[in-house]
This record gives structure tokens, C-alpha cells and sequence, in this order.
């Protein structure tokens, strides 16, 4: 069955079958423009998947009598009813935070990911949070055009205890459970990838992938040729397929890789390469993020350099040289494991250009939320890698 692609992150599509999107710069190292004068430098702002950006309102109207659902009253596999000419199903899977919708009969196969947290019961389903991948069919187009002219779903759970949904504000209708013939080859649980580590090869595409899985999120590095680069998001194995949805990244993702994979870690990459992996067990302690939020500082010489990561995604990053501006980065940022990583969305540089990067990860170690912390990142620029807590009087 063929797939067709889909422009979700990006502005344009690669040339590469498995590419739904292009995201962000072909230059991973920079991304600098000069001004006219020269003295200045900026980041071309990139459309990104904030981890931290809600897909739902804490303050749901629902109908009287009814209560908006929670993780708990999810099944792992449930149909919707028709939709799209044939049947909709949706699927939780361990609940822990990739959320999909899907079209499987005998001549459509289509699948909507998206990132949510859930709250109040509703899902929102955009190209903001989620991707679409599916065969070339009128279904799968009418699914398609649902994810990017952006919908809402409303779970609740009424006075019978009956799990229902409405479909952009449509009227409730009971959710079904509806379980799901999986491989016994396959892995199906994503609980079993948890703290592991794999190192996936296919020498004849001279194209290698390493894939660190936490609880609830993975962080991909991928060699091809003599090209690295590297992309994080949210994960979960859902209805037999492990379902990858891009997050942060640094030049070039994936926004959505659908693929299968074996108990004798063969990952099949849906429309794309069969890779034979090596499985290990992560050697990581994960970072409670809650734990970084806040004001940094941190000094070299004259340098001072000061970081604020916020609680609701955000963060910047300035410096000075006794104490004149030298400049700034803003953008995005997330924890991924042991990994913190820094996307950027602007940066002003006012003397060496080649403080810009499109993104930045790197580990973290040492936390203490009342001293400071080790940041071991990647980053071209003499950033330091010592932050403490800065000092008021």
C-alpha cells in the first residue's frame, strides 16, 4: 500500500519517501543572517511542537448530569464510529501522551498522531500537536483535511457511565471499546521499550539510527553518510505500530515515523527502510524538568550569562560583557530523559554570529534545584556548562 506524505512542521517536503515534513534550516550549524550592517545576527523562527503547549482547557463546559473524562476512563483501543466513509478508531495505548486516530480497512489505511495532555477530557488534533500518514484514498484524504483545517474532540462520561465523544462540538456519541489482533512477533507494549537503548543499522543505506526510549519520551540521533542530526519527541506503540510524533529537533525531522518492530528488534519503517537493531539499557538518570524551571546564571571572565527557563515552555538565554549586552536567544525548551534541549526561534547576536544554532541538547547532571546544575551540551558556542542560582540582595 502506498503512502503519500504530508507538509506538517515545515513549509516545504523532502525528497525522501518517509519525510512528512521539513523542518527548520538545510543549515544545522548556524542559521545566521547577517543584518545590513553586519553587527547583528538572527535565527530564522521555526515552527515547532512545544512539549509543554496544552491541547485542551482545564474549564470544559460539558452537559449537565456528565462529568469530562480522565485517562482512567480510557480503553486502549476504541472505535468512534463512521467517520470518513468507514470506521474511526482511536487509540490510547499506555495513556502517556500520544493519542491517535485510525482508518484500517480493505482499501484505506490512515493514522492521525498527535501530543496531548489531556486535560478536561479534550484532544485537540492540528499540524500544531500532530501528523497525518495514509494510503492515497478518498478516506484518507478526508482525514487529512481533518487534521489541517484543525478539530476538537470532547470525551465525557454521562449518567449511565458511558464514555462518549463529540467531534468538533457535534452531539456525543458512546465510544466502544474495540480490541485489536496485534503480531505475536512484535513488540506491543511500550513499556517493554522503556530504559532501553537501540542502535539500528541498514549498511546498504549506509544509514544508522540511535534511539534512546524513556517513559514517556525518545530522543533519535541519525547518521546517513556523513550527515548527523538528531529530533525528540513523545512515543507509544499503538494497534501493533510504534508511533514517534517530532517535538524538538534540530534542522531536519520526521513528523511523524509509523513503523513495526520485532521482538528480535527488526524495526520496519512504514514506507521507508527495515533496520536491524541492537538492544541496551540506558545508563541515564531522568531529570524532573519541573526541577530546571526557573533563573540560571552562570560566568566566564566578564562574561556573565544569564538563562530562564520557564514553566510554560518558553526560555532565553542573554549575555554580557562587562556588563554590556552581547546577546540573546529565545525559543523553546524540554526535557527529554537526561537531556535538556534548547530550540531556538530567534537569536541577536551583536559580534560573533557563530554563537547562533537552530538547537541545542546536551545532559544534565548535578541538579540541585537550590545550587546549580552541569549542562554538557553541544552547543558550537562557548556557552558555559556550570549554571548556579543567581544572587539578590
Amino acid at each position: 500500500m502506498n503512502f503519500k506524505v504530508g507538509s506538517v512542521l515545515g513549509t516545504s517536503a523532502l525528497a525522501m519517501t518517509l519525510m512528512l515534513a521539513a523542518c527548520g534550516s538545510d543549515d544545522n550549524s548556524s542559521n545566521v543572517e547577517r543584518g545590513d550592517d553586519g553587527s547583528s545576527s538572527s535565527v530564522e523562527e521555526k515552527s515547532s511542537s512545544s512539549t509543554t503547549e496544552s491541547s485542551s482547557s482545564e474549564d470544559v463546559d460539558v452537559p449537565k448530569g456528565t462529568r469530562a473524562a480522565t485517562l482512567d476512563d480510557l480503553e486502549k483501543n476504541m472505535t468512534l464510529g463512521e467517520m470518513f466513509g468507514t470506521e474511526l478508531y482511536f487509540a490510547s495505548g499506555n495513556k502517556q501522551g500520544v493519542f491517535s486516530l485510525w482508518i484500517q480497512d480493505a482499501s484505506s489505511m490512515a493514522v492521525i498522531a498527535v501530543h496531548s495532555d489531556f486535560k478536561g477530557g479534550v484532544i485537540k488534533v492540528s499540524t500544531d500537536n500532530g501528523s497525518f500518514m495514509g494510503s492515497d484514498s478518498k478516506s484518507a484524504d478526508e482525514m487529512q483535511d481533518f487534521i489541517e483545517k484543525t478539530a476538537t474532540l470532547k470525551f465525557i462520561v454521562n449518567e449511565k457511565d458511558q464514555l462518549q465523544v463529540s467531534i468538533n462540538d457535534g452531539d456525543y456519541k458512546d465510544v466502544k471499546k474495540s480490541p485489536v489482533d496485534v503480531d505475536r512477533n512484535d513488540i506491543s507494549d511500550a513499556n517493554e521499550l522503556h530504559g532501553t537503548k537501540l542502535t539500528c543499522k541498514n549498511e546498504s543505506e549506509k544509514l544508522e539510527q540511535v534511539y534512546s526510549f524513556y517513559k514517556d519520551s525518545y530522543i533519535v540521533e541519525e547518521k546517513v553518510g556523513d550527515s548527523t542530526t538528531w529530533s525528540a519527541g513523545s512515543y507509544d506503540i499503538q494497534r501493533g505500530y510504534l508511533l514517534m510524533v517530532t517535538e524538538l529537533f534540530e534542522s531536519e525531522a520526521y513528523s511523524l515515523v509509523m513503523a513495526s518492530l520485532s521482538k528480535k528488534f527488526k524495526l520496519s519503517i512504514q514506507a521507508g527502510s527495515t533496520l536491524e537493531c541492537t538492544k541496551a539499557e540506558l545508563d541515564t538518570k531522568e531529570v524532573d524538568g519541573e526541577k530546571l524551571t526557573g533563573s540560571w546564571v552562570a560566568y566566564d571572565e566578564d562574561t556573565k550569562w544569564a538563562l530562564s527557563l520557564d514553566s510554560n515552555g518558553d526560555y532565553t538565554l542573554e549575555w554580557t560583557l562587562s556588563k554590556v549586552p552581547q546577546g540573546k536567544r529565545s525559543g523553546v525548551w524540554a526535557v527529554f530523559g537526561d537531556q535538556l534541549i534548547l530550540m531556538n526561534k530567534s537569536c541577536t547576536v551583536y559580534a560573533d554570529g557563530s554563537k547562533c544554532k537552530s538547537a541545542v541538547k546536551g545532559a544534565v547532571e548535578k541538579l540541585d534545584p537550590e545550587k546549580g546544575f552541569t549542562y554538557k551540551h553541544n552547543d558550537s558556542a562557548p556557552v558555559p556548562t556550570e549554571w548556579e542560582l543567581p544572587q539578590y540582595e
